[in-house]
């Protein structure tokens, strides 16, 4: 697993947002592709489309995907070669059992994400401050918003 790091130019930014998102969930998905941010928002919207269907873009960028059981915090940023994008799900309310949602999650998200794989772009993992991409994690250094 491999750590990311972020540069002064992040702090305040998405950059850093998503840097604390990899930090703190236990579980995030990682989207690297060579198209800029937009084509790689679209892509992911496109591959899991109930992320469209009841979402909020933040003040810095990030999306927030509301589900019937849960939501997906998410956001891109882009590099000289490319974007990249971290989701992580996150429970409706606090005291909610992640078992409640999971398999929805699964089915929704991170099955078609992972789809991307086969269409021009790297999926990996993460969480616990760590992603399973180590050419992510050397890029999302060098990441801008």
């Amino acid at each position: 697993m491999f750590s990311l790091t972020i540069g002064a130019h992040a702090h305040g930014t998405r950059i850093e947002s998503l840097y604390r998102l990899v930090d703190a969930a236990g579980l995030v998905i990682t989207v690297h592709g060579s198209g800029d941010q937009g084509r790689t928002a679209a892509a992911i919207f496109a591959a899991a489309p109930r992320l469209s269907d009841d979402y909020e873009v933040r003040d810095n960028g990030m999306i927030l995907s509301t589900l019937a059981q849960f939501r997906v915090f998410w956001g891109v940023v882009g590099y000289s070669g490319g974007a990249l994008a971290i989701l992580t799900p996150l429970s409706l309310y606090e005291t909610q059992n992640k078992r409640d949602w999971i398999s929805h999650y699964i089915r929704d998200v991170l099955d078609p994400v992972n789809a991307l794989a086969g269409h021009g772009f790297r999926v990996g993992g993460g969480g616990d401050g760590t992603v399973s991409d180590p050419e992510f994690a050397r890029a999302f250094a060098s990441a801008y918003v």
